[in-house]
C-alpha cells in the first residue's frame, strides 16, 4: 500500500507542478495559435467560418434524412459538433503532445503535465472561437434558454478534466508506440458517427443503449443539453464523475512508471 501511494504521490506532484504553471502552459497554447495563423488574414476566424458553413449544409441535409424540423435539429447538432470538435481536437493532438515538446524535455525538467495541458488548452481557445456560431443559431431558432444554460460550465469544467486524464494516457502510450496516432485517427473517426452527435437518441426506436454505453455521449451531454435549455441527465454526471475517477488513476500509473522514459521516447 505504501509502495502505491508512493506512485501516486511522484505522479500527482507532476500534474499539481504542471497546473501551478499555468502560465507558461496557457502563455504556450497562445504562441501555438499565434505561429499557425500568423500569414492569415482571419486567424482563428477561418476554422469558424468553416464550421459554420459546414454545419449549415449537413443540417439542412441530414434534417431531411432524419426527417427532422430544422429549427430543432440545427442548434442540436450546433451544439454538439461544436463540442466534438473540442473533444476529437484534444485527443488527435494529445498524440503527439511529447513530440511538440521534446526540446523542452530534453533541456529542461518540467513536469509532463505541462505539456498535456498545454494541448488541452490550445484547443479550448479555438472552441472559444466556434462556440459562438451557436449564438445567432439559437436566436434564429428561438431555442428556449433558461437558468440552466449556467450548467453548461460545471460540464465543461468537467469534460475538461476528462479529456486531461484521456489527453495524458494517450500522449504517454504515443510516445512509446508511434503507431497510436493513426489507431487514434481511425478510433476517432468511428465514434464520430457512433455518437448521437448528427443523430439524436430518439431515432435508435428502442436501442438506446447503443449511446447510453458511450460515455463520450455523456461527455457532450453535459455541455450541450444547457445550451438547448436543457438539465443533463442524472446518469450523464454519475458517468463523467467516475469515468474521471477511473481514468484519473490510470494515468497517473502509467506516468509514474514511464517519467523516467519518456526523455527518451521522444
Amino acid at each position: 500500500m505504501t509502495g502505491q501511494q508512493t506512485v501516486l504521490d511522484a505522479a500527482q506532484r507532476d500534474l499539481w507542478s504542471a497546473l501551478y504553471a499555468w502560465r507558461l502552459w496557457m502563455m504556450l497554447a497562445w504562441n501555438d495559435i499565434h505561429q499557425r495563423y500568423r500569414r492569415s488574414l482571419l486567424g482563428p476566424l477561418w476554422i469558424t467560418l468553416s464550421m459554420a458553413v459546414f454545419i449549415t449544409l449537413l443540417g439542412v441535409i441530414y434534417s431531411r434524412i432524419f426527417r427532422i424540423d430544422l429549427q430543432s435539429y440545427l442548434p442540436f447538432l450546433t451544439a454538439g459538433f461544436v463540442i466534438w470538435g473540442l473533444i476529437s481536437q484534444v485527443i488527435n493532438e494529445s498524440c503527439s503532445a511529447f513530440q511538440e515538446g521534446e526540446r523542452i524535455i530534453k533541456q529542461i525538467r518540467l513536469p509532463y503535465g505541462l505539456h498535456v495541458f498545454r494541448v488541452v488548452w490550445r484547443n479550448v481557445i479555438i472552441f472559444l472561437h466556434t462556440i459562438v456560431i451557436f449564438i445567432p443559431v439559437a436566436l434564429l431558432f428561438h431555442v428556449q434558454l433558461g437558468f440552466t444554460i449556467f450548467l453548461a460550465v460545471p460540464g465543461l469544467i468537467l469534460l475538461l478534466a476528462n479529456l486531461s486524464w484521456i489527453a495524458l494516457t494517450l500522449a504517454i502510450l504515443a510516445a512509446r508506440f508511434r503507431d497510436m496516432t493513426q489507431i487514434v485517427a481511425t478510433v476517432t473517426q468511428i465514434l464520430l458517427f457512433a455518437t448521437p452527435i448528427m443523430w439524436p437518441v430518439s431515432t435508435l426506436d428502442g436501442a438506446t443503449y447503443i449511446a447510453e454505453i458511450n460515455p463520450v455521449y455523456h461527455f457532450i451531454e453535459l455541455v450541450r443539453a444547457p445550451l438547448l435549455g436543457n438539465a443533463p441527465l442524472l446518469h450523464s454526471w454519475v458517468v463523467a464523475v467516475v469515468a474521471l475517477g477511473i481514468g484519473s488513476a490510470f494515468s497517473l500509473m502509467l506516468l509514474h512508471r514511464a517519467s523516467k522514459r519518456i526523455v527518451f521516447w521522444v
